[in-house]
Order: structure tokens, then C-alpha cells, then sequence
């Protein structure tokens, strides 16, 4: 069964967005690159939720890089119930009941399954249990207020700490594993 891995970036006090959907507080640079070119490599699928899928559907066909390439070229779904459509190359919209379509999809052989942003989304899969690893980038920043990462959880979940990498940017790198009660 394909692994699903929610990869997200965070503020210390747990926003993966500032209002607005701004995200331009991330801190990204070349060690950060190379974590993701190390970890995303078995990738074979990326998943979205509309909000998400439409900001990253805006920037990542105009840009070049490795990690342009990998994003515009990989296996993309998009879940949502008002799309008309999903434009962006190698995209399948499922408009359908997102947890099952999920289900079916780690069924097929393949590479790791990502959720990127997608909070709302990506709360459906905790809530369900199908993500197996969470990887968080805290980055050196209080926002104050956005939008949480973790809502609309439906019960406490339990969390084995797997992974710890700090870079030089100030940027923690968590790694955690759903622990079964």
C-alpha cells in the first residue's frame, strides 16, 4: 500500500498561511531545495485541495528548476465540488467523496502519495487516518493569525516523533508518524 505524506511549511505559531493566502514568509532557500530533492524523490503523486491546487495551478507552469520540473511533470488530483475543471498538466479533478478516492488510490502501486497546503483537505485524511506521516518546516516567524494548519480535527491524535533536521535558515524540519492507540 502507497504511503500518504502531508509536507508543509508552518509558523511557530501554527499558521501554513497568512491572511490573504500569503505565503511569501516562508523561508526557502538552497538547504531547503536539497531536503526536498532528497525526500521527494519515490514521489508519485501529489494531492490538493482546490484553494491550493489554484495558487500552486497560477505559479509553477511559468517557472523553471528541478523542482519546477518535478511539480508541472509529476501525477497531480485535485479535490473539490465547485472546480469545472483542472487545467494544469497531468491533473485528474475528483469532485466526488475525497476519503475514498484516496482510499483507491493508495491501493495502486506507485510512488508516495503528498499533500501539500490543503488544510481542509488534508484535516478529511487525518480524520479518516489515511495520512502516515506528517512533515512540518516551522519556519522562524509568528504570524499571529492565518489560517491553522490542524482544524477541524475530530479527535486528539497521537504523534511519534521520527525525524528531527534543523537548517541553517532557522527552519526545523519535523518528521511525525500517526501512533495506533
Amino acid at each position: 500500500m502507497r504511503k500518504i505524506i502531508m509536507w508543509d511549511m508552518v509558523s511557530v505559531d501554527g499558521f501554513f498561511e497568512a491572511p490573504g493566502h500569503d505565503i511569501s514568509w516562508f523561508v526557502f532557500e538552497d538547504e531547503l531545495a536539497a531536503y526536498i530533492g532528497e525526500t521527494q524523490r519515490d514521489a508519485g503523486t501529489l494531492l490538493f485541495g482546490r484553494v491550493t491546487y489554484e495558487m500552486m495551478a497560477a505559479y509553477w507552469p511559468s517557472v523553471e528548476g528541478e523542482i519546477a520540473t518535478f511539480m508541472n511533470g509529476i501525477e497531480k488530483y485535485v479535490f473539490s465540488r465547485t472546480l469545472a475543471g483542472a487545467d494544469w498538466n497531468n491533473t485528474t479533478l475528483v469532485t466526488g467523496d475525497a476519503a475514498a478516492e484516496v482510499e483507491r488510490l493508495k491501493r495502486f502501486e506507485g510512488g508516495t502519495i503528498f499533500v501539500f497546503g490543503s488544510a481542509d483537505f488534508a484535516a478529511t485524511l487525518t480524520a479518516r487516518g489515511l495520512v502516515d506521516e506528517y512533515r512540518l518546516g516551522i519556519n522562524p516567524v509568528l504570524l499571529g493569525k492565518g489560517t491553522p494548519l490542524f482544524q477541524n480535527i475530530p479527535e486528539r491524535t497521537k504523534l511519534e516523533l521520527t525525524h528531527v533536521r534543523p537548517l541553517k535558515s532557522g527552519v526545523v524540519i519535523l518528521h511525525y508518524q500517526p501512533v495506533a492507540d
